[in-house]
């Protein structure tokens, strides 16, 4: 039920109207998944709160909207909306509300899909970039590809590499794998002073894990 996934900060009436109006039961889009208890909208009526707590929420990019009676209140306090972040003028009506929350929850759900973890690295397929800690790399699309198909299938011949890609048959010249793997190893050396993101093993290839 979405309303399970809601936290209202700042108004205790708005959370009770949703409750009247059974707001659980207004029909969402059925292609969305809201059965993970981690996934969390804040609802934040910014000006009935301390602006030290409108600007901590604000500080990470997560499902958020944002209720002002004046959008004037984002220039005057300096606040920093960010991709998650949709900021909404009241009054507003209900049904335009459950819009743009079943909009907001499908960009989350895309950029969730959209992110992958390989031991201390992060992938963002979105972006094309690869990070660790604090650094941060941009991918080329075949760089993007040659991760993700070792990620999906650990231990992997030149080969069956060069049909997954690039679609080549076996008798084909691997020049053009060896050239992006060669790339994509010094640029993971270069940024991450990493070695052995992907090595080598009787002929396979392997993603450090």
């Amino acid at each position: 039920m979405i309303k399970n996934h809601l936290t209202i900060l700042g108004s205790q009436l708005f959370s009770n109207i949703l409750d009247e109006i059974e707001f659980s039961k207004i029909n969402f889009n059925k292609h969305l998944n809201y059965s993970d208890r981690n996934f969390l909208i804040k609802i934040i009526f910014a000006e009935n709160l301390d602006i030290k707590e409108v600007k901590s929420h604000l500080s990470k990019n997560e499902p958020l909207i944002f209720f002002v009676k004046n959008k004037g209140y984002i220039k005057k306090n300096n606040l920093n909306l960010l991709g998650l972040h949709v900021c909404l003028q009241l009054p507003i009506d209900i049904l335009s509300f459950k819009e743009i929350l079943n909009i907001l929850i499908t960009k989350y759900i895309f950029l969730q899909k959209s992110k992958i973890v390989i031991k201390d690295y992060k992938i963002d397929c979105n972006q094309k970039s690869i990070t660790k800690k604090k650094l941060s790399a941009k991918l080329t699309e075949k760089e993007l590809e040659l991760i993700l198909a070792l990620n999906k299938r650990n231990g992997l011949d030149k080969s069956s590499l060069l049909k997954s890609i690039w679609k080549h048959s076996n008798d084909l010249e691997t020049h053009t794998f060896e050239t992006h793997l060669h790339r994509l190893r010094k640029k993971i050396k270069k940024y991450f002073k990493d070695e052995n993101f992907i090595f080598e093993k009787d002929s396979l290839y392997f993603l450090v894990k």
